[in-house]
C-alpha cells in the first residue's frame, strides 16, 4: 500500500513576488518582493514564534467569555485544506466547528495571488446554525530590518501606536512608510488596523520590543464591534474582505 505524504507548505511565484503558505494554521510563512522579505516568521522577544495568520470569527479576547471562543478565534491553529493551486495563485479552506456557545458553522476561504501585486482575499460563509457575531482580522507580521521607529501609516506616526497596542482607521488606499521601504496597501471591508509588536518587561520594569518586525493588522472594526448589531452574520450570508500590497519605493 502506498501512503501519500500530506504537504503542508505550498509556494506560489511570479516574476516579482513569492509566497510560502503553511496549511497548518493557514499561515503566511514568508512573502517576498524581488528577494526582499515583506512578511515573515519571527522568534519573538516574549519567547513565542509568530507569523501572519487570520483571526476569525474574533480578534484578541473578543467572545472568550460570552461565546467560548479562543484567543484570536478558531482558525489560526486549524488544519486548512488545499482547494486549488496554480503557479501564481492558491485557494485554501476550513470549516469551523459549531458549539453550544457559538452555535454556527462557518466555511472560510483564503485566496492568495502574486502577479504585479500581492492579493489576499477572505470569504466567510455561514453554512449552518444560528446568527452569530463575526469579526475578521489579518494579523500581518511586516518585516522591518531597519526597525519601525520612524514608520508612518498614512499621516500617522506608528511607534506610539505599536508600543501601546493601539489602532488607526484605514482608507481604501493606504501608504505604509518604513525606514527601508514604502508599500501601498489597498483594503476592502477592513476599516481599522491594530498596531503591535512583541515585547517583554525586564528586571527594571522597562519594556523591550522586537524591532525586526511590527504587526499592522487590518480588521473590520476595532474596538467595540464584535457583538454589535453590525457584526451579526446570519445563516446563508457571506462576508468578504481583501488586502492588496504594492511595492512603491
Amino acid at each position: 500500500m502506498k501512503y501519500l505524504k500530506f504537504v503542508t507548505m505550498h509556494n506560489i511565484i511570479s516574476d516579482k513576488w513569492s509566497l510560502t503558505l503553511n496549511l497548518n494554521g493557514g499561515r503566511i510563512q514568508e512573502l517576498y518582493y524581488k528577494g526582499k522579505k515583506v512578511l515573515g516568521t519571527y522568534d519573538r522577544i516574549d519567547g513565542k514564534r509568530g507569523n501572519t495568520h487570520l483571526c476569525v470569527p474574533s480578534f484578541d479576547k473578543e467572545g472568550q467569555v460570552t461565546y467560548g471562543l479562543p484567543f484570536h478565534g478558531l482558525v489560526r491553529n486549524a488544519q486548512w485544506k488545499l482547494k486549488k493551486k496554480s503557479k501564481k495563485s492558491i485557494i485554501i479552506s476550513y470549516k469551523t466547528p459549531s458549539s453550544a456557545l457559538y452555535p454556527a458553522q462557518l466555511c472560510i476561504k483564503q485566496e492568495f495571488s502574486v502577479k504585479d501585486s500581492f492579493i489576499h482575499k477572505i470569504h466567510v460563509t455561514h453554512i449552518k446554525g444560528k446568527k452569530v457575531p463575526l469579526n475578521i482580522s489579518c494579523h500581518y507580521y511586516w518585516d522591518t530590518p531597519k526597525g519601525w521607529k520612524k514608520s508612518i501609516l498614512n499621516d500617522s506616526d506608528l511607534p506610539p501606536k505599536i508600543e501601546s497596542g493601539g489602532h488607526l482607521g484605514l482608507k481604501k488606499t493606504n501608504l505604509i512608510v518604513f525606514p527601508h521601504v514604502t508599500y501601498q496597501m489597498d483594503v476592502d471591508t477592513f476599516r481599522s488596523a491594530v498596531l503591535w509588536t512583541s515585547f517583554k518587561i525586564d528586571e527594571k520594569g522597562n519594556k523591550l520590543y522586537n524591532n525586526n518586525f511590527c504587526c499592522i493588522e487590518p480588521i473590520i472594526a476595532w474596538p467595540n464591534f464584535f457583538g454589535s448589531n453590525k457584526s451579526i452574520l446570519h445563516p446563508g450570508e457571506t462576508i468578504s474582505a481583501s488586502i492588496r500590497i504594492i511595492k512603491v519605493v
